[in-house]
């Protein structure tokens, strides 16, 4: 059996980051304890238990907003997570003297930058993302004016001000395309500035051009992570492979290896490195 080991894959600078920020934190002996993250510091559950063996807490539930999440907090540091965060809770911290380290991603920040500056100028802004990722959330925070976008239909109707696209960063680069095409043609004096991070897409472009005959692939990543998803997707959807996410060697089946010729592995862009090597390790000694 053949293994294609697909690159770019793994870490990508702004996790890589992120996770720094959180090891410099629990090194430095002048950082308040306890440290807490606001949130997955990334999407990865790998990740996340790593850090709760050095001692951080992360404040994490799906169905509570992260200013809820900051109410029992009132000593110690917190941690924002790569994603962004919504201003108010910054705010907060403030108000409670709490130290806080901001790990948002450079990438992440660079598209906020620009919410607040197309909202200053009196645009109204759509923002193509995933509802209730805290990316898109942190996003949909910055400004009054704005909708989010995840698919078409969401598109509003009869809009009379300016209209300023743009996205969140691990969007897809197939479905995103739609979506501006649509927009165009329903706005066509739209200023539109596509904001996938150059990652996420070398990594949705290797997954395209290294699937060409393959059996099976293996996407290696937390199911929570968007762009582990995207991978995904693109791989079952777009060049049609038979495709399977994993977190971890112990989830591969060997029922899916009967009959394949080739395999091929990616992962995510917060999936650390040594799950996807032993993933591939495991396949070429199947």
């Amino acid at each position: 059996m053949k293994v294609i080991s697909i690159t770019p894959r793994g870490f990508c600078k702004g996790v890589v980051n992120a996770i720094k920020a959180v090891r410099d934190a629990v090194n430095n002996p002048n950082t308040k304890q306890p440290i807490y993250v606001l949130g997955y510091i990334v999407h990865n559950r790998y990740v996340v238990n790593e850090l709760t063996d050095l001692g951080v807490i992360t404040l994490d539930d799906t169905k509570t907003d992260r200013l809820a999440l900051l109410e029992p907090i009132n000593k110690g540091t917190v941690i924002l997570s790569a994603h962004g965060t919504n201003p108010e809770v910054v705010k907060k911290l403030k108000e409670r003297n709490l130290d806080y380290i901001d790990a948002t991603c450079e990438d992440v920040e660079t598209t906020f930058k620009l919410i607040k500056k197309y909202d200053n100028r009196g645009y109204y802004i759509l923002y193509i993302g995933k509802k209730n990722h805290p990316e898109a959330n942190a996003a949909l925070s910055l400004s009054q004016n704005i909708c989010l976008v995840e698919h078409i239909y969401d598109i509003p109707k009869n809009l009379d001000k300016p209209i300023f696209v743009t996205n969140q960063t691990t969007f897809s680069t197939i479905e995103i395309k739609a979506i501006i095409d649509q927009i165009i043609n329903e706005y066509p004096n739209t200023v539109i500035s596509e904001e996938i991070c150059n990652a996420t897409r070398l990594r949705q472009t290797a997954i395209i051009k290294y699937n060409k005959e393959v059996d099976l692939c293996y996407i290696v990543g937390d199911p929570r992570s968007n762009n582990t998803r995207n991978l995904a997707y693109i791989s079952e959807n777009i060049t049609k492979t038979k495709t399977k996410l994993i977190q971890s060697v112990s989830d591969i089946n060997p029922d899916d290896l009967l009959d394949i010729s080739q395999v091929s592995v990616s992962s995510g862009a917060s999936t650390p490195g040594y799950l996807t090597k032993a993933v591939i390790e495991f396949l070429k000694n199947y």
